[in-house]
């Protein structure tokens, strides 16, 4: 059985060209990775890569107590 699956075409000729370096197509790509997935292999996620970026950001005092009742409540939890 054959799957049909829709790809940003940036995003799939940008994974194209790897593949071919790798001496792959792009199908042998996506099925390794679906099995992999399927197996618990691979988990989907996100991780940052560099330091974040800090900004302070100034709110009115009545912002503030609301933003700190927030705070206060969560860490009671």
């Amino acid at each position: 059985m054959n799957t049909t699956i829709s790809i940003d075409k940036k995003i799939r000729d940008k994974a194209a060209r790897k593949a071919q370096d790798d001496q792959l197509s792009v199908s042998a790509v996506i099925r390794i990775l679906l099995n992999d997935y399927a197996d618990g292999k691979i988990q989907i996620g996100t991780r940052m890569v560099g330091e974040p970026m800090i900004e302070v950001i100034e709110v009115d005092k009545s912002t503030q107590n609301l933003m700190d009742d927030v705070v206060n409540a969560w860490n009671k939890k």
